[in-house]
């Protein structure tokens, strides 16, 4: 049950994510995610044909970014790469401790 409530967390913050990129100027979203063939989607506009099919999405110009789990992996470990780690303070045996004498 708590892995459930994880996942449907993690859905409504996509679909929240999803509707604040609409709210860019000339961004179309359209959303799709589908857990145990049950069908959640999302989409910026009330249009009939909006989103594209497949076929009319790798015939437009330019072409299209297809994206992989793993080159989303990639990107992020880019990234991450980059930024250096913080490094943990380490406290002494005695630290916050009061010592008598």
């Amino acid at each position: 049950k708590r892995k459930s409530e994880s996942i449907n967390r993690r859905k409504d913050t996509l679909i929240k994510k999803a509707y604040e990129l609409r709210g860019f100027d000339g961004i179309d979203v359209a959303l799709i995610i589908c857990k145990h063939s049950r069908y959640t989607t999302y989409k910026s506009k009330h249009n009939a044909s909006w989103p594209p099919s497949m076929v009319e999405i790798h015939v437009t110009y330019p072409l299209p970014k297809n994206m992989l789990p793993e080159d989303v992996e990639k990107r992020i470990s880019k990234r991450t790469k980059g930024k250096k780690q913080p490094q943990k303070n380490k406290k002494s045996k005695n630290s916050g401790q009061a010592t008598c004498k």
